[in-house]
């Protein structure tokens, strides 16, 4: 008899095990999936729906504003009201009136209040004032 049978010699496998591999991206997805709802900058709103919005990349140079349902301003998550909001913008506009202005406002708002927030941010001296949308169905 051979000593190949008795667990002497045995041949090697060259097959790769993915199963750690499978096992670890499905923990990076799971990951990936509860952390990026958590990424939303600013005060959470619930923003108007339209067809097609337009993807206009994040950049440092940006000042978020978020319009709360109950007419709430945020500068990024700090509360402003009306007046000092006014006067904040303009302080901003002095230092550095370059920066996009993002308007993050409530669906459930209307014209004239958002209206009212953009005319704040124009006499604070910023030219570039953009609105946040999401695409229609997107929840």
């Amino acid at each position: 008899m051979g000593m190949d049978s008795f667990g002497g010699r045995q041949s090697m496998k060259s097959d790769i095990n993915v199963t750690p591999l499978v096992d670890v991206c499905l923990v990076l997805l799971i990951i990936f999936m509860v952390v990026t709802p958590m990424l939303q900058k600013g005060k959470p709103v619930m923003l108007p729906q339209t067809d097609r919005p337009d993807k206009h990349p994040e950049s440092k140079n940006e000042l978020l504003i978020s319009v709360e349902v109950d007419k709430n301003i945020f500068i990024d998550t700090k509360w402003f009201p009306d007046k000092d909001f006014a006067a904040k913008m303009k302080e901003l506009g002095e230092r550095n009136a370059a920066k996009d202005v993002i308007v993050k406002a409530d669906n459930r708002l209307t014209y004239g209040d958002v209206r009212k927030v953009m005319r704040y941010i124009k006499d604070g001296g910023f030219e570039k004032v953009g609105l946040i949308t999401e695409k229609k169905g997107a929840k």
